[in-house]
């Protein structure tokens, strides 16, 4: 069998990473801002809960087109409260962050968010507390076993996935590929859309359609079906991928409900066929 699998928030648990993210952004905000980290948060805080309160308008927007909504993922908090900010009715707030921001060299919000992102991941990988779930390994030892083919395919770089797999002894190798930098996110032509659930999601992945076209999966598993499963349920609609195909998603404390519900509907219509809260159930 041939697995597919996404990497961050399926083969790791992505809280502190998000977190960390969060805290450097507020960090650095605040001293552009000139008030206390607790007040920066508080504003962040209220921010995010306005771009969660329309979701299906809010998430990351990498070359102009929505790829992922807020709600799907921890790790989309910060981009998209730059994107509100960049695009929100004015406020008090969001002047003055703005105006903070355009003071020392941004020319958005986005572009301030852009430059914290990479490094605040660096610095919290580099502080040891980032590492693979702790069933990783006995799910790579089930499925080497019984003859399986994974691929972990992710927007993450392959130096940083091939890392943590071998912190547990699980080098890259016949059974276990890496495809980082996978560009899930690269939307072509943002005509082919699906309406589903109420949101509208963007269907042309070029890139991520082309890796799944080279593998023909079984499984594909993720955590964020915008991102991770929009691709291959179309390309399976299409007979583009085996009919047998599941598409999976690895439930986390704050997966969506419209992510969740993808299950109730038809065949067919739906992005998620089944929702876990392991990858031990690739071992069933």
């Amino acid at each position: 069998m041939r697995i597919v699998s996404d990497f961050d928030g399926v083969w790791t648990n992505q809280s502190g990473e998000a977190e960390a993210i969060r805290a450097g952004f507020t960090r650095d905000a605040a001293l552009l801002l000139g008030v206390s980290e607790i007040e920066a948060r508080a504003d962040f805080d209220r921010f995010l809960a306005r771009a969660h309160a329309e979701p299906e308008s809010n998430g990351w927007w990498p070359r102009g087109f929505l790829t992922a909504f807020v709600d799907e993922d921890e790790l989309l908090a910060t981009g998209a409260v730059a994107h509100w900010l960049d695009h929100s009715p004015e406020s008090p707030a969001s002047a003055r962050w703005l105006a903070a921001l355009e003071r020392a060299g941004f020319g958005s919000a986005d572009d301030f968010a852009n430059a914290q992102f990479g490094p605040a991941m660096r610095a919290h990988r580099a502080s040891g507390t980032h590492r693979l779930v702790p069933e990783a390994r006995e799910v790579l030892d089930a499925l080497r076993a019984r003859g399986d083919e994974l691929f972990i395919v992710s927007n993450s770089p392959n130096a940083k996935i091939r890392a943590m797999f071998e912190e547990i002894e699980a080098p890259e190798g016949d059974w276990l590929r890496f495809v980082g930098d996978a560009q899930k996110w690269w939307i072509e032509d943002p005509a082919p859309r699906w309406t589903i659930g109420g949101r509208t999601v963007h269907i042309d992945r070029p890139k991520y359609r082309a890796i799944l076209e080279k593998i023909q999966p079984d499984i594909v598993i993720g955590d964020v079906p915008s991102l991770d499963l929009a691709a291959p349920a179309v390309m399976r609609n299409e007979g583009a991928l085996p009919a047998r195909l599941r598409l999976i998603m690895r439930r986390n404390q704050r997966s969506s409900p419209w992510a969740l519900e993808q299950v109730k509907l038809r065949h067919g219509e739906r992005l998620v066929d089944v929702v876990v809260d392991s990858i031990t159930a690739l071992c069933e």
